[in-house]
């Protein structure tokens, strides 16, 4: 949802009451990096960790990227939560 950019935000990637490990955040920004980059080049991710909604949005330096990321993880299941993923502008990024 959303119009295509590139830059997109993932919901469900994790349920912030669950995590309790030190770092956690890093640990989830860094395997979403690893994940996704092959779709594409990454520019810069952000864990939204002290909502609800286990949001990570992830801006990629082209728009491809950021849509062939978007398709391989919408819908997926991940940890019983199924991920959904909409696409955001520059300036809706730069104010999470």
């Amino acid at each position: 949802s959303g119009e295509p950019s590139s830059i997109i935000l993932v919901r469900n990637m994790f349920d912030k009451d669950e995590e309790t490990e030190e770092g956690w955040e890093e640990d989830i920004k860094l395997d979403f990096e690893e994940e996704s980059s092959k779709h594409g080049k990454i520019l810069s991710v952000k864990v939204m960790s002290q909502e609800v909604g286990g949001k990570i949005c992830a801006s990629f330096e082209t728009m491809e990227g950021a849509k062939a990321c978007a398709e391989n993880l919408a819908g997926r299941w991940f940890d019983k939560r199924q991920l959904r993923v909409e696409f955001v502008s520059k300036d809706q990024f730069e104010e999470m």
